[in-house]
C-alpha cells in the first residue's frame, strides 16, 4: 500500500493505492472520489478498541469521533481511494510501533491502515486541559494513523527535560512520552487571564508534539451526541 499526501497545507488530500485484500479504515464522509474496485463495508469502528456496541459508541463520542467506521477493502490490483477532512488544514502520517504510542485530539483522526487499534483514556483534568476533552485517544499496535488538522501543521521535538508552552486549542498529537501539565501563562491568574492566555498546556520532554496553526472550531457535547444518531 502507498499513500500520497498534496495539496497542503489548506486544501490537502490523501490519496492510497492499494492492493489486493489491502484494506483502509476511514472516518464516515472523508471519501472524495475512488476507483470502482472496492469492497465497502460500514460498521462499528474496528480501530476503536473496547466492547462492542453500546460500550465502543460511547468511547468513541467522548472524543468527538463518528463511533462508525467505513471500510474500503481492495478487490485488485491498483486501486486508488482519495480522501479529504472536512476542514480546511493539513493531513499527516503518524507510523504506530509496539511502544512508540501517541495521544491524538478529539476530532484529529482521518485513517488508519495495519493492525492500529486507539484505545481511549480517561485522563482527568490535565487531559480536559490538553486536548479539549476529558477522554484521550490513544494509539496501539502496529500501522498507520492519518491526522488531520485545522490549519497547517508543526512538529516541536522535545529532548529531554526540555519544555514547551502551546494553547490547547492547538494540540493534535503528541508522543505518550511527553509528560503535560496545566500551568499559568504568566506569573499570576490575573496576568494571564487578562492577557488573553489564560491557563495553557506545558509539555516537557522526551517526546514529539504535533500541532496546528488554526484553532479547531469546538463542537460541543451536543455535536458529540450527534453523532449517536447517525
Amino acid at each position: 500500500m502507498r499513500h500520497t499526501i498534496e495539496h497542503a497545507p489548506t486544501f490537502t488530500t490523501l490519496e492510497f493505492e492499494m492492493g489486493t485484500g489491502e484494506t483502509v479504515t476511514v472516518q464516515p464522509g472523508c471519501m472524495l472520489g475512488m476507483t470502482t474496485g472496492f469492497d465497502l463495508k460500514s460498521g462499528l469502528g474496528s480501530h476503536v478498541k473496547g466492547r462492542r456496541g453500546l460500550g465502543r459508541a460511547i468511547r468513541s463520542t467522548l472524543v468527538g469521533e463518528n463511533f462508525l467506521a467505513a471500510l474500503y477493502t481492495a478487490k485488485r490490483d491498483g486501486e486508488r481511494l482519495l480522501l479529504a477532512p472536512s476542514e480546511q488544514g493539513d493531513i499527516r502520517a503518524l507510523e504506530v510501533q509496539p511502544g512508540a504510542h501517541r495521544y491524538i485530539a478529539p476530532g484529529a483522526f482521518l485513517a488508519c491502515h495495519g493492525k492500529v487499534q486507539v484505545s481511549i483514556e480517561y485522563a482527568g483534568v490535565r487531559g480536559w486541559m490538553a486536548t479539549r476533552g476529558l477522554f484521550l485517544m490513544r494509539t496501539e499496535g502496529e500501522g498507520t494513523v492519518f491526522v488531520s488538522s485545522h490549519g497547517a501543521l508543526r512538529s516541536q521535538e522535545l529532548q529531554e527535560g526540555e519544555r514547551y508552552v502551546l494553547d490547547n486549542r492547538y494540540i493534535v498529537a503528541f508522543s505518550d512520552s511527553l509528560k503535560f501539565e496545566t500551568v499559568k501563562v504568566a506569573a499570576s491568574l490575573r496576568h494571564s487571564f487578562l492577557s488573553g492566555e489564560g491557563l495553557v498546556n506545558r509539555f516537557t520532554g522526551p517526546g514529539t508534539l504535533l500541532f496546528q496553526t488554526r484553532a479547531r472550531p469546538s463542537r460541543g457535547m451536543l455535536a458529540g451526541l450527534a453523532n449517536l444518531a447517525t
